[in-house]
């Protein structure tokens, strides 16, 4: 966790790079994004979540996406191979409303 708000985004920077025209175009058009951010590469994500399996981290880079329209929804997460094994009828929506 960051003691503030900024350093909570640096945090978040350091594993998932900071925002740039391939990663987040329109990051760079809000008004709190900065020029003088610290420019971080990011980490693979593989390489951040040890003990994770391939599947699972698959996910999880999908859910954590910094552009937003790109970020998988929680809805469409559920398609994600990871859950295959889910029994789909317990779902409070119909899965093919997805």
């Amino acid at each position: 966790m960051g003691d503030s708000e900024i350093d909570q985004i640096f945090k978040i920077f350091k594993v998932l790079g900071t925002p740039h025209e391939n990663n987040w175009p329109d990051a760079l058009k809000l008004n709190d994004m900065k020029s003088t951010f610290p420019k971080f590469r990011g980490v693979p994500m593989a390489q951040h979540t040890n003990g994770l399996q391939d599947i699972e981290v698959d996910l999880l880079k999908g859910l954590c996406a910094l552009d937003p329209c790109r970020r998988v929804s929680a809805k469409m997460a559920l398609l994600h191979p990871y859950f295959d094994s889910l029994d789909r009828s317990k779902l409070p929506f119909k899965y093919d409303e997805i």
